[in-house]
């Protein structure tokens, strides 16, 4: 745990000294090259603020998929001790991208877990009772995909509540995990996780399917280049870059069998979640 914790502090101190190297370099050459007047006074105004959107952007991006500190009541991956990765998906359930996203697991004989939208589980219960008759897991993803550090904390229990309410209805049981949108939680959410015994777990790889030119292609090849053991590989089922609803995951679809096969050939498992999370406890034999 030191190890990895002194590997985070690294990653987190070359961070901000890369961003404070090429700020500066940019904004001398920017001083250097512009020509006086109206185009230099803009440089010096402008440039500050553009430089603080980018580390805000590249701090938001480390606290998603690194963190800070030891995040012992949180999970980004599982065991990486053997050739394994867990699939996940958000957003949904979707009546058309859902449905065939199960079928294409059905055929591989893959186990994930479904991060699911209240809001959406109530509108499409058949597809919620088909993911967990098919031994599929299920998470709460908020009841309808909040921002959970803009909500007041009445709201923020609302959005939990209501979503293990309705998934509880449809299927007689409460999710199992707890994802928030984007990866963004605070402490709130996770004393509502511990209150509720349900894990937060975010992700480690994400096939960043949810880009509006994502293709099959691309999404495969991302995924394969980038995967490790341990990984909690991030799909979309439904959702849209700026809604809950609306994009086509028709690229997430198609992706899925090149992904599995390319998987399988690099000699990678593809495990229920607990079964990554907690390998002891239920870790089955290769058959590989």
């Amino acid at each position: 745990m030191a190890y990895k914790l002194l590997l985070q502090l690294l990653a987190s101190y070359s961070l901000f000294l890369f961003m404070a190297i090429a700020s500066s370099s940019v904004f001398h050459y920017l001083n250097v090259t512009a020509p006086t007047g109206r185009m230099q006074k803009w440089i010096h105004y402008a440039w500050p603020p553009v430089i603080g959107v980018v580390a805000i952007l590249g701090l938001a991006n480390y606290y998603v998929y690194i963190g800070f500190g030891t995040q012992q009541d949180l999970y980004r991956r599982g065991n990486d001790s053997f050739m394994a990765v867990s699939f996940t998906f958000d957003d949904g359930p979707s009546p058309i991208y859902t449905e065939a996203i199960l079928d294409v697991l059905n055929q591989y004989g893959i186990t994930a877990t479904f991060f699911l939208v209240g809001t959406h589980a109530e509108h499409f219960p058949e597809t919620v009772g088909r993911i967990l008759a098919e031994g599929h897991e299920l998470g709460n993803h908020t009841y309808s995909h909040i921002m959970v550090s803009q909500v007041s904390a009445r709201m923020l229990r609302d959005q939990i509540e209501r979503t293990n309410r309705v998934i509880q209805e449809i299927t007689g049981e409460l999710p199992k995990y707890i994802r928030p949108p984007r990866g963004l939680y605070d402490r709130r959410l996770k004393a509502l996780a511990q209150e509720y015994e349900q894990p937060i777990v975010l992700w480690s790889l994400s096939a960043q399917d949810w880009r509006p030119k994502a293709t099959a292609s691309s999404i495969a090849a991302r995924v394969l280049s980038k995967v490790s053991p341990g990984d909690i590989i991030l799909f979309h089922d439904s959702g849209a870059l700026f809604r809950n609803t609306g994009a086509s995951r028709q690229a997430t679809v198609d992706a899925l069998p090149l992904i599995i096969e390319g998987l399988h050939e690099k000699g990678f498992r593809i495990l229920p979640l607990p079964q990554l999370l907690f390998p002891h406890d239920a870790l089955p034999p290769s058959t590989e």
